[in-house]
């Protein structure tokens, strides 16, 4: 590692190292907004590498010459699965703060509180995954190609599993009794879009690589998936009129609730998609990196959307500070990862 590569990153974790601070110090005056602000930015970062994990497997196998292609950014962004061992602590400490389920309440019955909603088992399942998602990263990264087939296919069966499961944790038993049988697969699909937009707009493509148009249709395929899925889940609902349910989308049926709904739509969902069914967007990179840009600040609100009504807008202050510092530290740690991905590359290759 050069020396100037050594000073930006010790830049970024210093900036980091700084916005922590902020965010502690809001939270000797607000813990509980402050404990939501991590959520929310350990929700919306932890999207790249479990999303670019999934991908990695998804290539290995189907194959694809845009797997080759996002490869610079997909494989070190799953280099940073096992960070989100530190990313979660904040929140598994905060679990009073954030889940009502841990005092007893109506909502939640008392055989489910007892053999599931409750503290230890919450952060049992919560280790266990990404403990199983960080071994597979490592083998992901490091297996011979004979038994890399082997290894995503049970990687994928197991990550279908998981994503079920924290899903429900990290989610939706913020606001008990909402439930959606649509939900595990719709947080996997957002993991899915987060990894290809963040390796869409940093992989450093040549302009005339055939594998951009590809990469533009897996993204807009991912997005039409993911409008369809919200979209039906919100119309069962709504008009199935359950008091239970409905509940969930009336809270945040105003300001500033349904603005950041509505940047999320725009700007996640309906330009994108829009953009992308032309050829012409699709096949060019400084257009794509555009799309991709839009996509992940979509996202952004949409987890902002999915977590902060139940805790006020006051929330999303410190949410900012925590996008921002676990941001940074993410991105410092992917940056150390594609730098060792290069030299052990260029050493195989005798550069």
């Amino acid at each position: 590692m050069s020396g100037e590569q050594r000073r930006r990153l010790f830049a970024m974790l210093l900036a980091a190292a700084v916005f922590t601070a902020a965010l502690i110090v809001f939270a000797f005056f607000e813990p509980r907004q402050a404990a939501a602000g991590w959520l929310i930015g350990f929700l919306f970062w932890s999207q790249v590498p479990i999303g670019s994990l999934a991908l990695a497997m998804i290539w290995t196998l189907t194959g694809g010459r845009w797997g080759e292609t996002l490869r610079p950014v997909l494989v070190p962004a799953t280099a940073a699965v096992p960070w989100l061992f530190v990313a979660i602590v904040p929140v598994l400490i905060a679990i009073p703060l954030l889940y009502p389920w841990t005092v007893p309440i109506e909502a939640v019955k008392p055989g489910v509180a007892a053999h599931y909603l409750n503290e230890p088992l919450f952060i049992v399942r919560s280790i266990i995954a990404l403990a199983i998602w960080s071994v597979f990263s490592l083998l992901i990264r490091r297996t011979s190609e004979r038994r890399a087939l082997l290894i995503a296919a049970v990687g994928m069966l197991l990550y279908g599993i998981m994503i079920s499961g924290v899903s429900i944790d990290w989610y939706l038993s913020l606001e008990p009794p909402f439930v959606s049988s649509s939900f595990g697969a719709s947080v996997g699909i957002m993991q899915l879009i987060a990894a290809m937009a963040w390796a869409a707009l940093l992989t450093p493509v040549p302009p005339d690589d055939p594998a951009i148009g590809d990469i533009g249709g897996l993204l807009l395929a991912f997005l039409l998936g993911i409008t369809y899925v919200d979209f039906m889940a919100f119309l069962v609902i709504w008009y199935g009129d359950l008091p239970h349910q409905v509940f969930w989308f009336v809270e945040r049926d105003r300001f500033p609730w349904s603005a950041i709904a509505g940047g999320w739509f725009i700007l996640g969902s309906v330009a994108p998609i829009f953009a992308l069914f032309l050829a012409r967007v699709r096949h060019s990179r400084f257009a794509l990196r555009i799309v991709a840009a839009s996509v992940l600040a979509g996202s952004m609100l949409y987890i902002a959307y999915l977590i902060a009504p139940r805790f006020g807008a006051a929330c999303l202050i410190p949410a900012a500070l925590a996008l921002v510092a676990i941001g940074l530290v993410q991105a410092a740690l992917m940056n150390g990862a594609a730098l060792a991905l290069f030299r052990r590359e260029a050493s195989a290759h005798g550069y």
